[in-house]
């Protein structure tokens, strides 16, 4: 991947393993096939959720169910962020707040 200013302002979604320099040498290979891309085999009609840290797959027999966990998730470290930045800090406080109660992640 190159030229990230260019297609960052075109508004264009894309992943790479690497970021690297190249004049333009540039040849269509193949369309429409896997592609393994920093470990992640990506097939076409993956269902693929990434950010600046990293891309995962999501297996579409779970994807309805991405949004509930994300949601799960957010709440449980929320409190558990709350309590850190609280005046009440402390370290037997913040074991209690993590390990009581856990939520209960969807599919399980």
């Amino acid at each position: 991947m190159r030229d990230l200013d260019e297609v960052e302002a075109l508004g264009f979604q894309f992943f790479s393993g690497c970021i690297t320099v190249s004049h333009a040498y540039v040849h269509m290979v193949d369309m429409g096939a896997p592609v393994k891309v920093g470990g992640l085999v990506v097939k076409p009609g993956d269902l693929l959720m990434g950010d600046k840290h990293g891309v995962i797959s999501i297996p579409r027999e779970i994807a309805r169910d991405v949004p509930r966990a994300a949601q799960m998730v957010e709440d449980w470290e929320r409190r558990i962020i709350n309590f850190c930045k609280s005046d009440v800090f402390t370290v037997e406080g913040l074991e209690e707040c993590y390990f009581s109660p856990r939520p209960s992640w969807p599919g399980k």
